[in-house]
């Protein structure tokens, strides 16, 4: 499919499809959206022997949403390897804070990090890389302030990332180091998921603060 991307009607289903994730509550990456409406475009031209061009007739936006939305679902199989799907934020508002307790989502997101990226979930060492770094953006903005603001956004999506990694450890035997040789990795896994927990809570009553 030499061209079909840059065609307008190909556009205007991408733009029809990304709205339509937008209403279930999902942000997806525009290039995520392209390709797997590309990839409908060519399995309806191939099914019926037509020109992709032809086929894009064919293809609903709602279709192509209920692809993405039940592949990126976290409890789908492979989930873990979907990425550039974010929950849409609804609320611009931020939270202000210490300093110093940003100190607390920055550990507990890099430990969600560790935990992920040892036992094979890229999806979500994506997601809590992106919002490592966007708490780094807020604690730069203003070196000078004893505060700093995290979108509200961040603080729910990292509660629930740190506590989805604690249940992976709980049920899934998700380890620190996940080697074939006991070095203490095992006592430490144990201890892990009520301290993510804890962090868990106090990103949600951190949130909290701005309905106050």
């Amino acid at each position: 499919m030499p061209d079909i991307r840059n065609t307008s009607a190909f556009k205007a289903l991408a733009t029809q499809t990304e709205a339509e994730l937008l209403t279930r509550g999902l942000d997806v990456v525009s290039v995520a959206v392209t390709n797997v409406l590309a990839h409908n475009v060519t399995m309806v031209a191939d099914r019926l022997g037509i020109q992709p061009r032809a086929a894009l007739r064919y293809i609903e936006p709602s279709a192509v949403a209920n692809q993405i939305a039940k592949a990126s679902a976290v409890d789908s199989d492979g989930a873990h390897t979907v990425h550039g799907v974010r929950p849409v934020r609804t609320d611009n508002r931020s939270a202000f804070m210490p300093r110093w307790v940003c100190s607390r989502p920055l550990m507990a997101l890099a430990q969600a990090v560790k935990y992920a990226s040892s036992n094979g979930d890229s999806r979500t060492v994506q997601h809590a890389t992106d919002l490592l770094f966007e708490i780094g953006l807020a604690l730069g903005a203003d070196s000078a302030s004893d505060s700093a603001g995290l979108p509200l956004g961040l603080l729910d999506e990292a509660a629930d990332i740190v506590e989805r990694v604690a249940g992976h450890i709980e049920a899934d035997g998700w380890s620190v180091c996940p080697c074939e040789e006991d070095h203490g990795q095992t006592e430490a896994d144990t201890r892990v998921p009520e301290v993510m927990r804890d962090d868990a809570e106090l990103l949600r009553k951190l949130r909290a603060k701005a309905d106050a």
